[in-house]
């Protein structure tokens, strides 16, 4: 179902029902439905008057609850009864002339989607006008933006363009884009396994990987916004205080403008639809730059096409950024949204406070892992498994630490050991591997580095030792003995790399889990839920699972964000509406003659009502309210008194 800006999708399926009534298809005459020509209804209904688009949206609206017999036969009455005087005649008209008007014009002028392949209406009817066209070329200012290795130039153009399709977007009401999200929504389940094979060209996951990550994670998250977008965007009242009495208080979430987008390669397809469609949901144009070692060229354009959105609304950059990265700053963006490495992060971070840019950044990870002797040691080897390899590592959340209660110690990585050796690795073509190459060549590099100074250094690989330092399908690798001294320690891998640590006691883990300069996320685990619980919360990070690992990613009602060198703000859930949003304080007063009793003249007077109305309003007790609420009284008619006098 397309998304009209006109009408609800209740209407526009009034539309089809009706256009089906009156063209049926017959011969080479496609039906209505067919031809896809209800798809063009903007263009008809950007130029009606309020008054006329008002009418065709409440007869849309009925019509599609009526047989398609009844509706013929409305509109065949219409048509002998079309000169009536007064309301009946008027309501005939819009019959004949709204109704039958718009369905045989959008046939008729040979419209289709783009998509349709049958026989044509023209086709159908053998009518051929001729008309030739000559195209002397795009005006200047009409000629297509270059968003592939775009310049300066052409990334000024591209932000005027977003800057002028923002309040097109605005102007929807959020019922309106709520429509858009469910119909993006739609597309991408019919759409998914051509979605599975693109990201696994472009980062070689597996499949399995792909569609549980990336596939369902952004249709949970698409679900989540329809569900929450009216509740969390909506006017929201908030309480007055008794000091300011008589007034009201509310909190409006407006558009920021134009907000600038740059993810990582690591979920390219769920790391585009998160912030493009929630930014979207509250009246933002967006500008999403996506990784070139995954940009999914042209896919979620075309899907975004295919939802209904105008070309305008989101615009797709590609380059690297040594390329194009400063440039995409130059235009002052509303708000940079940022999921990345930290050293990237800090170098927007600093383009960002030279220019007063708004940001929110979401960086590395070491992720922690902490196993207590009392809990189920299969699952938990097995989480620590999925963990650590899912997507070959690739992730900011990955466990890349791994302690382990040293009572269980030996026979957990007993348990983990025999997991990680049993993982099947390739290029996913059949569904039927668990992990697959390294996506990049810089990390497979970065990983070589890692190992290579480990091993020279003592530590001990317990699987995976026998990497080569080049091969991109790097073995899962557990190991043992990793020290301060080495990279492995407190740097991020972003890859199949898991040490594991034996630790005494509770304390002792929580000192472990709290080194380094990370802070993204965390996993406990302890049939003693009070202890589970104590220890997430003694942990500096943004984000802690309990008996699970990385799942608090998948409830879309929880912020996400780290804490230390891992980020900066928060998104998803209720905060994600915020992050992208303008929340404007409302206080509203009534017009009147009063004055304020904060407002000059100061007096002597003044200032010793003001003084007993601080202590009493703030002190406890009943009686020290009560003389509150009389010193307002006596307060307010002082300021009165004094309001008059300066009136003569």
């Amino acid at each position: 179902m397309i998304t009209s800006k006109y009408l609800s999708r209740k209407q526009m399926k009034g539309l089809i029902h009706t256009g089906d009534a009156l063209l049926p298809g017959s011969g080479q005459l496609p039906s209505f439905s067919q031809t896809g020509c209800w798809r063009h209804i903007d263009r008809q209904a950007a130029f009606l008057s309020p008054d006329d688009l008002a009418g065709l949206q409440m007869a849309l609206g009925a019509f599609r609850f009526l047989p398609k017999a009844v509706v013929r036969g409305l509109i065949n009455l219409a048509s002998k009864f079309h000169d009536a005087p007064g309301p009946l005649g008027m309501g005939f008209r819009m019959l004949e002339i709204g109704i039958k008007g718009a369905v045989m014009s959008l046939y008729y002028s040979d419209l289709h989607a783009e998509d349709y392949r049958g026989p044509t209406v023209f086709e159908g009817i053998g009518w051929d006008a001729h008309v030739e066209l000559v195209d002397d070329g795009l005006a200047p200012e009409q000629k297509p933006v270059n968003l592939v290795d775009p310049t300066p130039e052409d990334i000024a153009a591209m932000y005027e363009l977003a800057r002028k399709a923002q309040p097109e977007i605005a102007a929807l009401n959020i019922a309106k884009r709520v429509e858009y999200i469910a119909n993006l929504r739609g597309i991408i389940i019919q759409r998914r396994q051509e979605i599975v094979e693109a990201i696994m060209a472009d980062s070689n996951k597996s499949q399995t990987d792909i569609i549980t990550s990336d596939v369902f994670g952004a249709l949970d998250h698409l679900a989540y916004l329809e569900k929450n977008a009216a509740k969390f965007l909506g006017d929201k009242k908030v309480p007055t205080p008794m000091a300011l009495m008589g007034k009201k208080s509310r909190i409006y979430f407006e558009p920021l403008g134009t907000v600038l987008m740059i993810s990582p390669w690591n979920y390219p397809f769920y790391q585009a639809v998160v912030p493009i469609s929630t930014s979207f949901l509250c009246g933002n144009a967006s500008i999403y730059k996506p990784s070139m070692a995954t940009p999914l060229k042209g896919l979620v354009e075309s899907l975004l096409a295919e939802a209904g959105f105008d070309p305008g609304w989101v615009h797709i950059v590609y380059g690297s950024g040594s390329k194009v990265g400063d440039a995409l700053f130059e235009p002052r963006p509303d708000k940079v949204f940022f999921i990345g490495s930290t050293a990237t992060g800090k170098r927007i971070m600093h383009i960002c406070a030279e220019k007063l840019i708004p940001c929110e950044l979401e960086m590395g990870g070491k992720d922690p892992m902490i196993v207590f002797e009392d809990c189920d040691l299969h699952r938990a080897a097995a989480g620590a498994l999925w963990g650590a390899m899912t997507t070959t590592g690739q992730s900011c959340t990955s466990v890349e630490r791994l302690f382990v209660h040293e009572s269980i110690y030996d026979q957990f990585k007993s348990i983990l050991v025999r997991e990680a050796e049993s993982l099947r690795q390739g290029i996913d073509h059949e569904g039927d591997l668990d992990i697959g190459p390294m996506c990049t060549t810089e990390q497979v590099q970065v990983i070589a580095r890692q190992v290579a100074q480990a091993q020279k250094l003592g530590a001990v690989f317990l699987t995976g030792g026998g990497w080569d330092g080049q091969d991109p399908a790097i073995p899962p690798m557990i190991v043992e003995g990793v020290t301060p001294d080495m990279e492995l320690y407190e740097e991020e891998s972003f890859g199949p790399v898991l040490p594991i640590f034996p630790f005494a006691d509770e304390a002792e883990a929580i000192d472990l889990a709290n080194q380094g300069p990370y802070g993204l996320s965390a996993s406990v685990w302890s049939h003693d839920l009070k202890r589970a619980d104590r220890v997430a919360r003694a942990i500096v990070t943004g984000n802690v699972s309990i008996n699970n690992v990385m799942l608090t990613e998948g409830n879309h009602n929880l912020p996400f964000g780290g804490a230390k060198q891992s980020g900066i703000g928060r998104y998803k859930g209720e905060w994600g509406f915020h992050c992208f949003s303008n929340i404007k304080s409302i206080l509203e007063d009534k017009d009147s003659s009063k004055l304020e009793a904060n407002w000059f003249p100061y007096d002597h007077k003044k200032y010793e009502l003001f003084s007993m109305l601080t202590q009493n309003m703030y002190s406890d007790g009943l009686l020290s309210l009560v003389k509150g609420a009389l010193t307002g009284m006596k307060l307010e008619s002082y300021v009165g008194k004094v309001a008059k006098r300066r009136r003569k």
